[in-house]
């Protein structure tokens, strides 16, 4: 089991590989904006509401803190994730020659900007942006399990995918960056 689920991640990784060498035309570059915009901004965000409140309601869980308490949460949630999050899409768009779409990849390997901190700012910004939705919500669910879900299924995706790809695209240059580079906290720095 092991050796196929390995298997299968590597093959997923090729394809992303592929992927970051194709030219992307223009409707690609605009599709893969609005698609992934409508996801993050949008989608995403009303789903974990919408979800955490019915959870809620079905398992008769009430608000988790005080309305006041919830609103600031909130608010300092969205001010620590939206400059993250806004900063790596900017990022990839403008010196990754790329988009943060996974089909659209970026064609260089970033390592300044939000990069030079942790190796997934977008990742760390995304799981503050929908925090802070969770929190204004007031939902328990949304907070607990909607946002738990998105980032394990996210960071998933970044060690078992992400990193085999870009080892596979950039080589030595991205173990050497990885090597140096956090996960995801940026204050801890390795040396």
């Amino acid at each position: 089991m092991h050796a196929q689920l390995k298997q299968r991640l590597a093959i997923i990784a090729q394809f992303m590989v592929r992927r970051s060498r194709a030219s992307y035309k223009p409707v690609q570059v605009a599709a893969a904006i609005l698609t992934g915009s409508s996801l993050e901004l949008g989608l995403i965000p009303l789903a974990l509401v919408a979800g955490g409140r019915h959870v809620d309601a079905v398992l008769h869980l009430g608000a988790l803190m005080q309305h006041g308490a919830s609103r600031l949460s909130a608010m300092v949630c969205f001010a620590v994730g939206i400059p993250w999050l806004a900063s790596s899409i900017y990022w990839q768009h403008r010196r990754g020659d790329g988009t943060p779409f996974p089909l659209l990849p970026t064609r260089r390997l970033l390592t300044d900007g939000p990069y030079r901190y942790c190796r997934n700012p977008m990742a760390l910004g995304a799981v503050f942006w929908l925090a802070g939705w969770a929190f204004l919500a007031d939902s328990p669910a949304a907070i607990f399990g909607g946002v738990g879900v998105f980032a394990a299924s996210i960071f998933t995706y970044h060690k078992l995918i992400e990193e085999t790809e870009l080892e596979a695209r950039f080589g030595e240059r991205y173990r050497e960056y990885r090597k140096r580079t956090p996960f995801l906290l940026p204050w801890r720095q390795k040396t």
